[in-house]
């Protein structure tokens, strides 16, 4: 068997803003990486969005998505159509396409999301 099993504590990856990300109250930490663990297959982490924080645009050009909602409410915005997730929720974000991510809710949200295959 090749490989070893690997613990990353959250609380041992501080939070940071994303490059090139301009928002206020957005933060993610990337717990799961090709850097961190030789991931060569995904990257994974956590987003938190505090109440309000809005307009985190970003595209993948080659890379899949995937959210799951674990507190609070989000909207996503691509093309002309707009997307409402909340806790319990997965979402698929196909790459290739431009989103606006929000949370117009009173909470903050966190959003676990996978992405493969890794950016880092």
């Amino acid at each position: 068997m090749d490989g070893e099993v690997n613990v990353v504590r959250t609380e041992d990856v501080p939070p940071v803003t994303p490059f090139q990300c301009t928002v206020h109250g957005f933060k993610v930490r990337r717990l799961i990486t090709k850097k961190r663990l030789g991931s060569e297959k995904l990257t994974l982490g956590i987003s938190y969005l505090d109440p309000g924080c809005k307009g985190y645009r970003w595209t993948f050009k080659d890379n899949d998505e995937v959210y799951y909602i674990l507190k609070g409410k989000i909207t996503l915005h691509y093309g002309d159509r707009k997307v409402d997730a909340q806790e319990g929720d997965a979402v698929l974000l196909p790459s290739g396409v431009n989103y606006e991510l929000d949370n117009a809710g009173t909470e903050a949200a966190i959003i676990v999301y996978v992405l493969t295959p890794p950016i880092e």
